[in-house]
């Protein structure tokens, strides 16, 4: 199928008249496009284990467009131009070979489907300077559901009766726990990880101590610490010890990281995942942005263990080239909560194995 070059005015008129034929693929990394986006646009959810795993050849539609509605609109005949666009590309022939943009146009190609399919020149930084008017922009700190970390106090109704165990060695909780020396001793906790800006280690604390300053802000990359808090969780039980993740109110860095740990270690889903936590502990709501990196987390894990699983019978999984996968792989395609604010009621979950 012929793919061919628009310019932003185009779009514009693509976006005014035939907006419900019209579907734009945003594939800017996660937090460019949370950060700023098209209005109605969908972000093309591809990561470098699945860019690798594809060896140029098409990969599945679903991380092409994550968005079910949006897919299902696509096959089922309901769009009639797909329009790509990355950051500033001038042009379609100046796109690199391994790009997101390249392996999401030339995946939609083999669609068997009418839509014409577009890609936006200047990209994102052209249509935005030209027409702001038709682009969202991320809510200011101001207007965040969470707290914001300065205002929170010690003591106030999130830091419940005290910290929640997820695992037999893990433990979730705000810094009103982290500085109470009675909880930490009845617990037996003997590391902290501090997930905020704030230095919270007090003197007669544990020994083992590790922070990672993160803001709780749509703007913050909360995602390229993930390894490095799996893997200090993951000495602290080697040893024996347990640890307890916090930040300031427990609510959306430090839950954050305690989700990335599940989803890596115990193989589950984002979904699950965040059921399991909240569970235990009703407060917590991760910002958007923090929910959009842990999807994006998701499909890196899913992907590596197909990957580990089937190195040695890629021969038979890519016969004419084209890109198998298991039917287990697949990401949530995670619909984020409307309830991450709202009361839950709390039920036993199963146990988590270590």
């Amino acid at each position: 199928m012929k793919v061919s070059s628009i310019d932003g005015r185009r779009l514009k008129k693509l976006l005014r008249k035939e907006s419900g034929k019209c579907l734009v693929l945003d594939c800017r990394p996660y937090l460019s496009f949370s950060s700023s986006s098209v209005r109605g646009s969908v972000n093309v959810n591809l990561n470098s284990v699945v860019v690798r795993r594809s060896r140029g050849a098409p990969v599945p539609l679903r991380f092409v467009v994550p968005d079910e509605q949006a897919l299902f609109r696509l096959r089922e005949g309901g769009v009639s131009v797909v329009v790509a666009l990355d950051e500033r590309t001038p042009h379609l022939h100046k796109l690199k070979k391994d790009s997101v943009a390249r392996l999401a146009i030339h995946s939609l190609a083999h669609l068997a489907s009418c839509a014409n399919i577009c890609f936006l020149k200047g990209g994102y930084e052209s249509f935005h300077t030209h027409y702001p008017e038709l682009c969202t922009e991320a809510k200011s700190s101001q207007e965040r559901s969470t707290p914001d970390p300065e205002e929170v106090q010690p003591g106030a109704d999130y830091t419940q009766d005290g910290p929640v165990e997820l695992l037999p060695f893990l433990y979730l909780g705000s810094a009103h726990h982290a500085r109470r020396h009675d909880c930490l001793s009845e617990l037996r906790i003997t590391a902290l990880l501090n997930v905020s800006r704030r230095d919270w280690q007090c003197a007669g604390g544990p020994q083992r101590y590790k922070r990672i300053a993160v803001e709780d802000s749509h703007t913050a990359d909360i995602g390229s610490h993930f390894q490095e808090a799996i893997d200090f969780i993951d000495e602290v039980k080697r040893e024996g010890g347990k640890v307890l993740v916090h930040c300031e109110a427990g609510i959306s860095r430090s839950p954050t990281i305690c989700m990335a740990y599940l989803m890596k270690t115990q193989r589950l889903r984002l979904e699950e995942a965040f059921d399991a936590v909240r569970q235990r502990r009703a407060v917590v709501s991760p910002n958007f942005s923090f929910m959009g990196q842990l999807l994006q987390f998701e499909n890196e894990v899913l992907a590596s263990a197909v990957d580990s699983n089937n190195e040695n019978d890629d021969a038979d999984k890519h016969k004419g080239g084209e890109f198998a996968i298991d039917q287990s792989f697949g990401s949530s395609v995670f619909s984020f909560p409307t309830s991450f604010l709202a009361p839950i009621k709390l039920s036993p979950i199963a146990s988590l194995t270590t």
